[in-house]
């Protein structure tokens, strides 16, 4: 409706031949016939410039003759049509459904765009449901100044932009909006509300209409093109029933386990992108506040680091005594991203973190990783795809571990550096599938605790991976593996390698068989074997 306005008024106060593109002609026809036809019956400015008598065959449904300007429609699969109509005005809608790019021809939205090149003052709107990032909508929007519609919240007054994440159906009480433990849609859609970015007080339904009356257009990019404009709206603005937030959590809540309904909301109901991502929710995690000063003394800090190429990922736990009363547990003290390796040292001071606790991920490279190691008396792990690693144990028993033997290698592995004097780094591969199927034993066991003020980021990552089945097509048996299903999965990455650092060093009870090893001892013991691993 906004574009046939828009559209009506260039006709009718600034007239110049236009082109109207939406993705075929069959959808051209229908659009005029019953949304564009009607549209201008109901405007006497444009009704009084349709051609009249004789002149009667200038007006059809593929084209327009006013008094002062013509109107064409084309369809986006016509590269001639479009090849041969200037215009000063062009309106592409639905861009994200038009022809691409073929051996012979340049996608259809390049070709529209080339027709208004002989106008001094061009004018060109194009509207769509964005489909994926790189579809050509979300492309035009980040080009432009990337402006969303801004509202008072009626409680602090401050310009908030409506968005998906402070639609809360979920935070409330137990039961509030479940029945037997599952989302009962019925109180979900009564007890929905959206929580203010600014004070964090409810928002309602009711007081929606009020807001949007004072709500202002604000550009949020400063890198954009000059000149052009880009907007942003999605439903939870719109003053309908059917937009209604608990309306909207309801529909959520049905997408669950179908791509497709997903992939809809996401695109029409929230005006995103679609990323693949977005089909896996966050499990909810029990979070509870606490302080350090609050938690037993007899704890042992462990610090994981996920290394990137220039930053790190880091996450503090501490774990309590195996021994203690109502079984072992472990609290997280800190998590999050790090830019520098001087700020994890720093991070393993405040936190009083014994060196020998302190653990870097070796996957991603190395040598630099070995070195740090060395410097600083740290510990290395190394993910592996390997089930278990064979130990040695008591005179002749050998039991298999979650973990390797204790590995030496050079940080100057591979290089004219290498060499037999040289200072080893200490490593142990990892199994991945084993240590996180004790990461998910102990975080089922209500005695890994979170903190309440935990990160969406950690929420986020610590679901980046799931438990799935995949059944052999010739034995016919399941075989269960984690799968990743978000592209970062640092935190998940540096959880599993705390389950990883507290076996290895005697902080977290072996249920393996294996004879019992002072905890302070474990990562100080001559390693089993000295040979640099075949990397």
């Amino acid at each position: 409706m906004t574009v046939m306005g828009g559209a009506g008024y260039r006709i009718a106060v600034d007239p110049m031949n236009a082109l109207w593109v939406m993705p075929n002609r069959d959808l051209c026809k229908s659009f005029t016939q019953n949304r564009w036809f009607p549209f201008i019956e109901n405007c006497a400015p444009l009704a009084a410039m349709k051609p009249a008598g004789s002149e009667r065959h200038l007006w059809t449904r593929l084209e327009q003759f006013f008094a002062r300007s013509t109107l064409t429609f084309v369809g986006s699969n016509s590269p001639a049509n479009l090849a041969s109509r200037p215009a000063g005005l062009v309106l592409m809608d639905e861009t994200d459904k038009f022809e691409l790019k073929s051996d012979r021809e340049a996608g259809a939205l390049q070709n529209a765009e080339e027709r208004t090149k002989s106008f001094p003052y061009p004018l060109r709107v194009k509207t769509s449901t964005p489909s994926t990032r790189h579809g050509e909508i979300w492309k035009e929007f980040e080009m432009g100044d990337q402006r969303y519609f801004f509202l008072p919240c009626p409680h602090c007054k401050e310009k908030i932009r409506l968005e998906w994440g402070q639609v809360r159906w979920w935070d409330q009480e137990e039961g509030e909006s479940k029945t037997n433990g599952d989302w009962d849609l019925e109180k979900v859609r009564r007890n929905t509300y959206y929580r203010c970015q600014k004070c964090e007080q409810k928002i309602y339904d009711s007081q929606k209409t009020a807001m949007l009356r004072e709500g202002v257009w604000v550009p949020t990019a400063t890198n954009g093109l000059l000149g052009r404009r880009s907007y942003h709206l999605n439903s939870l603005y719109a003053p309908l029933k059917e937009a209604q937030w608990g309306n909207l959590a309801v529909k959520w809540l049905m997408t669950k386990g179908s791509a497709t309904r997903r992939q809809a909301f996401i695109n029409s109901t929230l005006a995103e992108p679609w990323d693949n991502e977005l089909l896996v929710d966050d499990e909810t995690i029990n979070v509870i506040t606490y302080s350090p000063s609050e938690l037993p003394e007899d704890r042992i800090p462990i610090l994981t680091v996920d290394v990137q190429e220039n930053h790190f990922w880091v996450i503090v736990r501490s774990w309590g005594n195996p021994k203690m009363e109502g079984g072992q547990q472990s609290w997280l003290l800190h998590e999050g991203r790090i830019e520098t390796i001087e700020e994890v040292e720093k991070i393993a001071r405040d936190y009083n973190v014994d060196p020998k606790r302190v653990a870097l991920d070796m996957g991603h490279k190395p040598n630099t990783v070995c070195s740090i190691l060395i410097r600083n008396g740290w510990r290395g792990l190394w993910g592996s795809d390997k089930g278990g690693f064979l130990h040695s144990g008591i005179g002749a028993d050998r039991v298999i571990k979650d973990y390797s033997p204790i590995q030496l290698r050079d940080p100057h592995l591979g290089t004219v550096n290498q060499g037999e004097g040289n200072q080893k780094a200490m490593f142990v591969y990892w199994s991945n599938d084993r240590i996180k199927d004790r990461l998910a034993v102990l975080r089922a066991g209500g005695r890994w605790h979170v903190n309440a003020n935990v990160s969406k980021t950690y929420i986020h990552q610590i679901n980046a991976e799931q438990k799935e089945s995949k059944r052999s097509p010739v034995t016919g048996r399941l075989k269960y593996f984690w799968k990743r299903v978000r592209k970062d999965n640092h935190m998940f990455d540096c959880e599993a390698m705390q389950v990883a650092m507290a076996l290895v060093g005697g902080v977290l009870e072996d249920d393996t068989g294996a004879p019992e090893v002072p905890i302070q001892s474990t990562l100080d013991l001559t390693p089993e074997t000295d040979a640099t691993p075949d990397l």
